[in-house]
């Protein structure tokens, strides 16, 4: 299965920690238990830290500070109950 995900993603530093933010733009085709986590150059499941909260919009999620947000490249929208990928992001 093919999912289509789209739209821009950043993270911006603040004083109580990282959060990331998916744009206005963000848009997701639907899936099911899609969650969020960072990978660098594939997923890596230790980071998945929140369920996505809408398929399309502006999102911003509080980054957990045991997620060390500078040793990642990527931010991966991942169906935990069948442990396949729906989409990913380059982080710039």
């Amino acid at each position: 299965t093919n999912h289509v995900t789209t739209g821009g993603v950043s993270i911006e530093k603040t004083a109580e920690g990282y959060l990331l933010v998916l744009e206005d733009s963000f848009s997701f085709d639907g899936a099911p238990d899609p969650q969020l986590g960072f990978g660098k150059n594939g997923y890596d499941g230790k980071t998945r830290f929140t369920k996505l909260k809408s398929n399309t919009g502006k999102q911003v999620y509080k980054v957990p500070a045991s997620i060390d947000v500078s040793q990642y490249n990527e931010v991966w929208v991942w169906c935990e109950r069948f442990s396949v990928p729906l989409g990913v992001a380059s982080l710039n």
